[in-house]
């Protein structure tokens, strides 16, 4: 058995072929799922998605931060307002809509380890870069990455690996907000306040950003159908994540994550 994860997918709102290929490439199956057997699995929630009635979605109600809270609130924005960072708000995330149909509950474990820090755990306002590893395999500089949230840049003549800003964001799409970043800490704080007793209806604080994520960005041809899914009348929301009806457990493989430099002879142009 290969290395893997526990994991929960929303297969409803995920195409045929693009179910298939997720169960059969990113998940663990023995013996692997054949076509037939992949479209099977995924078939039912496809048919619980298109019968739900159509969703009435308004933005979620936004609280007051927490007293014990506003310092650190005011301390993330004092750092990270700009550009990007817009404002920190207070709402429950299951009133969310979201674009990323999986969540890996076994990184979800890790972020409940926190003591119940969650406005720390949200807004995270420092991220250090860490010291990478590296080899060279036949001539290729490969640099092995902690997760995914990282990108290459180029800042005054130096070539950089940098991580992504550290902090759960939401952002604004034709009236309703979309769940950008933060999926596995959603997941881990909803969880916690559900095993709560009394603990009411959660909510959480979270930047709020200015930019979409860029499987949504309407300028880039592939995002079409995504961005219909989650404009459209049924969209998923982070809430669908806890209806065992639309979610399917899998065991996903465990993915590692490189950059590799390598050296290329062009043509002179």
């Amino acid at each position: 058995m290969p290395p893997t994860l526990d994991a929960l997918i929303l297969p409803g709102w995920m195409e045929r072929n693009e179910a298939i290929n997720f169960l059969q490439k990113n998940c663990w199956f023995d013996p692997p799922l054949t076509d037939q057997q992949a479209e099977a699995l995924w078939a039912p929630y496809r048919d619980r998605v298109q019968g739900l009635p159509a969703r009435n979605i308004q933005p979620p109600v936004r609280l007051p931060i927490a007293p014990a809270d506003q310092q650190h609130v005011s301390d993330f924005l004092d750092n990270k307002r700009g550009p990007e960072v817009l404002d920190v708000i207070n709402i429950n995330p299951l009133d969310l809509v979201v674009y990323q149909t999986f969540v890996v509950t076994d990184i979800a474990n890790e972020y409940a380890l926190n003591n119940g820090r969650w406005a720390e755990t949200f807004l995270v306002i420092n991220r250090p870069n860490v010291q990478l590893p590296s080899r060279i395999e036949n001539a290729v500089l490969k640099f092995t990455l902690p997760h995914a949230e990282h990108s290459c840049e180029i800042k005054d003549g130096q070539f950089l690996i940098k991580q992504y800003a550290g902090y759960v964001c939401a952002a604004e799409m034709e009236g309703r907000l979309v769940l950008k970043t933060g999926y596995h800490r959603c997941f881990a704080f909803v969880r916690a306040m559900r095993n709560m007793p009394n603990a009411g209806a959660p909510s959480v604080v979270m930047a709020l950003a200015a930019h979409l994520p860029p499987q949504l960005l309407p300028s880039i041809a592939e995002n079409r159908r995504l961005r219909a899914v989650v404009s459209g009348s049924r969209p998923p929301l982070f809430s669908d994540f806890f209806d065992p009806d639309l979610t399917l457990a899998v065991k996903a493989r465990k993915k590692r994550y490189e950059i590799h430099i390598g050296m290329h002879t062009i043509d002179e142009p």
